[in-house]
């Protein structure tokens, strides 16, 4: 399993948001903020218009996206 993490640089949950990534996700990822030069074509792509939002994938395929840490948590536990 693969993800893609979009962040900003100005939102007061992408920190924690991040920690949470790092602490309890294994597997592959991304890491993006608005700094990044793929981060608005990417946004675009998968249609992310919030921060901080997670994107689970297996192989190419789109399994899950979140930007609540709850909804994270029960993700990752079943």
């Amino acid at each position: 399993m693969s993800y893609l993490l979009f962040t900003t640089t100005r939102c007061p949950k992408c920190p924690e948001f991040k920690a949470a990534v790092a602490a309890k996700v294994q597997g592959e990822g991304r890491v993006l903020s608005e700094l990044d030069p793929d981060f608005g074509e990417l946004a675009s792509v998968y249609g992310v218009t919030a921060a901080p939002t997670i994107l689970f994938f297996q192989g190419e395929h789109e399994t899950f996206r979140t930007s609540d840490l709850s909804e994270l948590d029960s993700f990752l536990n079943n």
